[in-house]
This record gives structure tokens, sequence and C-alpha cells, in this order.
């Protein structure tokens, strides 16, 4: 059964794993090769575990008994636009635990966490190329909202757009 809490700073190397498998498995054929086998977990681990000690937002993570299967960090919007609408800046599932239902749970905690604390709205950026992930946000009630930007990384360019839901209260 999985389960889904707050992270522990114990879990920043595994949630930085999760991240890097879910890139190098899902973008594979929308980003660069090279882009995708640089990629080092190591890397991301002080990243994560900052995020969880500075307690920026909330890092909610999914567990199957005492294996970490995936992760949730949502905010508050980094959006001009954004006043009162929380943001999920990351969401990922081990690639071996797609299509299990960990990331409806952990979307769900993320939904609940986000009128918990208020907000009226819900956003998240997505590759536009990311059928799968956009085809998982549409079945979650979300809809590309019209923006769009492109985030310029070593080796690739990254064309983004938003999907947004409204919160209930």
């Amino acid at each position: 059964m999985t389960e889904v809490g707050k992270a522990t700073l114990a879990d920043g190397k595994r949630i930085a794993e999760i991240q890097i498998a879910g890139w190098k498995e899902g973008y594979r054929r929308i980003l660069p090769d090279d882009f995708l086998d640089g990629l080092n977990p190591e890397s991301r681990v002080p990243v994560w575990e900052r995020f969880i000690r500075d307690k920026k937002g909330v890092m909610l993570v999914a567990r199957s008994g005492s294996e970490l299967t995936g992760f949730c960090h949502l905010i508050s919007s980094r959006d001009e636009d954004g006043n009162g609408v929380a943001e999920i800046a990351a969401i990922y599932i081990d690639p071996d635990r797609w299509r299990s239902g960990c990331g409806k749970l952990l979307f769900a905690a993320a939904v609940a966490s986000a009128v918990q604390q208020g907000f009226t709205a819900m956003t998240l950026w997505v590759l536009a190329e990311n059928s799968r992930g956009r085809g998982f946000y549409e079945a979650m009630g979300m809809r590309a909202d019209g923006a769009g930007k492109t985030v310029e990384r070593p080796g690739c360019t990254l064309h983004e757009v938003r999907y947004r839901m409204e919160l209930s209260r």
C-alpha cells in the first residue's frame, strides 16, 4: 500500500534519483541524448536537501512500504500572475512505478495541501512535447491556460506550457 507524507532530509538522495530516472525515461525522445546521459543524481541531492531543510513549500513523498516511489514539490507560484496560486514545481514517480496510482495519490495530496494553505488555484509547467505528462495532468483536471515559456539548458532549449486548475475550498 502506498502512503503519502512529508519528506525528511534522509529522502534527498532518493528524490534526486527518481527525478533523474524520470527525466531519462520520460524525455528520451524529447530532449537530446547527450543532455539526458549527462544528468547525474548526485548533483541534484544538495538541491533537494536544501528544499527539504529550508521548508520552501511542501515536499511530499510517496512510500510503498519502506521504498520511496515518488515525490511532489508544492510551492507558491513563481509566475508574475501567480498571486494566491500554488505551483507544483516538480512531481516525479520512479519509472518502474508509472501507472501504479502513485502519481494520483501525490497529486491529490498536493491539491489538499494547496487548499489547506488557502490557495485559490494550482499551476505547473510541463514540456510542450511531453504527451504522457500532459495526459496525466488533464486526467487530474488541469488544463493548459495559454501561457508558455522557453528555458535554456546546457545543450538544449525547453519549451514549456502552463497547466492550471481552480481549487474549491
